[in-house]
């Protein structure tokens, strides 16, 4: 008897395994920028998670001491960050899963297109997000994160110049800038230029040296990958890169995106939900997956009472505003060219 999909790929057991391999084929979410915050997970329902904080800077100086006047209190304020639930889902029929699981492992090769597709269309609302505190980028409009945004004129390729505008935008906190994420056009303009820089990628996994080693083993990009597979995360003046063609350019203008760690907080009301029927009638096998999750900037509120928002409503600017101060946000963006 011929093996069925349904057969094949048993929810129990196949969730699991695409949650886990979608976690390895997320970029921003392997490189620390997308973290993991409980207020978001809404277990209870709802379209939204309000996420209330106390302003992180206590105004004014000491007063000066006296045994005739008493101190004035000052006031701690509270405001709060504002999520959205975005509930999405896909369906796929016999002859696209006939075509996936071709193969000694079926379950793994399905698992596996999935999870690249699941990573990617997550990855698409995360950046649709980002275009949405950020607008456009020549800068003719006034969007949540404005005043985090440089070089919307006179643009230029990519280099340490930028890299300082975008610290010098946090001040004092510009250092703590640990990811760049950029159209391949801009990596490849760096790569032309020898300024990657690759470490293994136990190495950057871990932030410590590989097993026997006393340091952190980086290559130049010049000799990139010539001593195995494990030379394959790339680093730009200390940051780890992020790839993605996702982030779409205008004209010649790219967006690059800068990011501490943890700048982008996630949760989930519901995790992934797969389910398969088969319709014997019809000879044939379906496959469906739900996810129920939230992307959000951190130091941003959803406005306006849209629920389950599109792409294009998630980067609509007037759907979002900045309430933490702008040096506690950790995102900065700059528009860049390349070459390529």
């Amino acid at each position: 008897m011929a093996t069925l999909r349904s057969d094949v790929i048993v929810p129990e057991v196949f969730t699991p395994y695409v949650i886990e391999q979608t976690t390895q084929r997320d970029a921003f979410l392997a490189s620390g920028v997308v973290q993991p915050m409980a207020e978001l997970n809404a277990a209870e329902g709802g379209d939204y998670v309000n996420v209330p904080f106390w302003k992180a800077n206590l105004s004014g100086d000491f007063e000066v001491l006296s045994d005739s006047t008493s101190l004035t209190p000052g006031k701690i304020t509270a405001d709060k960050q504002v999520g959205v639930i975005l509930h999405r889902g896909r369906a796929w029929e016999a002859r696209d899963l006939a075509a996936l699981a071709a193969g000694a492992d079926p379950m793994a090769a399905i698992g596996a297109k999935v999870a690249d597709y699941v990573a990617n269309q997550r990855q698409k609302d995360l950046i649709k997000c980002l275009e949405g505190v950020f607008g456009s980028l020549t800068g003719a409009d006034s969007p949540a994160f404005s005043a985090l945004r440089f070089d919307t004129s006179g643009m230029a390729a990519l280099g340490p110049r930028q890299v300082a505008k975008a610290r010098a935008l946090l001040g004092d906190q510009g250092d703590k800038l640990a990811a760049v994420a950029m159209h391949s056009a801009v990596y490849y303009d760096l790569v032309e230029r020898k300024a990657i820089d690759y470490v293994t990628n136990t190495e950057a996994r871990l932030g410590t040296p590989a097993t026997g080693a006393s340091t952190i083993n980086a290559v130049g990009g010049s000799i990139a990958a010539a001593y195995g597979t494990d030379y394959q995360v790339p680093f730009y003046l200390g940051m780890r890169v992020i790839v993605s063609d996702d982030l779409a350019p205008t004209s010649t203008n790219y967006p690059v995106y800068f990011f501490t760690a943890g700048a982008i907080a996630s949760g989930e009301q519901l995790a992934m939900q797969t389910e398969t029927d088969r319709d014997i009638l019809a000879k044939s096998d379906a496959m469906s997956i739900d996810l129920h999750y939230c992307y959000h900037p951190v130091g941003a509120k959803w406005t306006v009472g849209t629920v389950n928002p599109t792409q294009a409503q998630l980067a609509t600017i007037g759907n979002w505003s900045k309430v933490y101060e702008t040096k506690n946000i950790g995102i900065v963006r700059g528009t860049v060219t390349s070459n390529y």
